[in-house]
């Protein structure tokens, strides 16, 4: 007994449609030029709306041709090379929507539509269905351009109709107002369409930026220290163990200074916490002032800083941490008409590998450091063993 064989169609279905598909994504893919997500939308869209309408295009020129139907209109020499002509622009404004400038091909197409609209109507006056071709103009200008510029498109349609006769003997005025008044009505629903469309697309902008504004800000209050202003110890946490993978990367040294004010408690019990707060805030002045841009200053915690230099030899860690100690024994702080006593830091120092390969033996070693020069008499530069 013999078994007939049927194609698996499904099957070449399926071998063809990825390249299908690929093909398709292509044609419809913007430059990589145009990066905001809005303008590769509206990218799209046109490249979609000129494939179709090369493809209307085609149809109408390739199927009377076939004999698949007859077109009275295309026996008019002068229709046939006008809707060429219409054809090889919009080719390239196809190869223009590709790029960065798609806004321009944007412009081209309306100009294109209009223009060839009112060219087959001079050669072709009998023809009644092209000007409905004049809306076409102002909806696809509608959906890139603002409302005031889709109004400034309906009104040049509007304005070549009425001029028509006048280019045109052949066309009446009288057969032009029914569709004067319908181009304007449609205009119009159009217009307003656009700009309610304009409106809610403004409102969205700006409540995202509102958001994107409001999210910096919460960052800004998650890594910042409310009193000083210097970045907070989440901040160094984050920042110091990427810090560290990059210097093992690219094997160079991590400076730290770990600065405390001596006798802090004095200026509390004293002049009151308003005056110890005085006093955190010029310190944390200071030290931003005597730090590269590279460097990171933060408020550790209390009357503690630490202060991060990335690429430093212990030398250089040193070196910065004594003009610290020098700068911040010259400072006179004013609080209420009165000089507060000099201030006076002690500075452990450390650096990284030399210290410590994980962040707490890093840390733990400047605050050793930090501890050794406490013991020994305060105001002084100790480096860790």
């Amino acid at each position: 007994m013999k078994h007939s064989t049927v194609p698996d169609n499904s099957t070449q279905v399926r071998r063809w449609s990825p390249p299908l598909i690929a093909v398709g994504r292509w044609l419809v893919e913007p430059s990589t030029s145009i990066v905001g997500p809005e303008h590769r939308r509206q990218a799209r869209l046109l490249m979609a709306l000129l494939l179709i309408l090369l493809l209307f295009a085609l149809l109408g020129l390739i199927s009377p041709l076939l004999g698949l139907y007859s077109v009275p209109e295309l026996e008019n020499a002068g229709y046939t090379w006008i809707t060429l002509g219409v054809l090889a622009l919009l080719v390239a404004e196809y190869a223009l929507s590709r790029t960065r400038y798609y806004l321009w091909a944007a412009v081209l197409v309306v100009v294109t539509i209009l223009g060839g609209t009112f060219l087959i109507m001079i050669t072709d006056p009998g023809n009644d269905q092209m000007p409905s071709f004049l809306v076409l103009g102002g909806l696809i200008g509608s959906l890139f351009f603002s409302a005031r510029s889709t109004a400034f498109i309906f009104l040049a349609a509007c304005v070549g109709l009425l001029l028509l006769p006048a280019i045109a003997p052949d066309i009446s005025s009288a057969g032009n107002s029914d569709t004067l008044f319908f181009l304007l009505l449609i205009g119009g629903l159009v217009v307003m369409a656009t700009a309610i469309r304009q409106r809610y697309l403004e409102q969205i902008q700006q409540q995202t930026q509102l958001l994107i504004d409001s999210e910096a800000r919460l960052r800004e209050l998650a890594i910042r220290d409310p009193l000083t202003g210097l970045f907070n110890r989440r901040y160094l946490e984050e920042m110091l163990a990427i810090e560290m993978i990059r210097a093992q990367r690219k094997n160079y040294q991590i400076g730290i200074i770990m600065a405390d004010i001596d006798h802090f408690k004095q200026f509390n019990d004293v002049h009151g916490h308003a005056a110890g707060d005085m006093v955190l805030v010029q310190i944390a002045n200071l030290l931003r002032t005597l730090v590269r841009s590279s460097d990171v200053t933060c408020r550790y915690g209390g009357e503690e800083f630490i202060i991060i230099l990335p690429e430093a030899s212990m030398d250089i860690t040193r070196l910065r941490a004594d003009l610290m100690r020098e700068s911040a024994g010259k400072l006179r702080i004013q609080y209420e008409g009165q000089t507060l006593k000099a201030v006076t830091l002690s500075l452990g120092v450390a650096i990284f590998p030399d210290h410590g390969s994980t962040m707490d033996v890093f840390l733990a070693a400047a605050d050793t450091a930090l501890y050794r020069a406490k013991r020994s008499g305060r105001n002084r530069v100790v480096a860790a063993e």
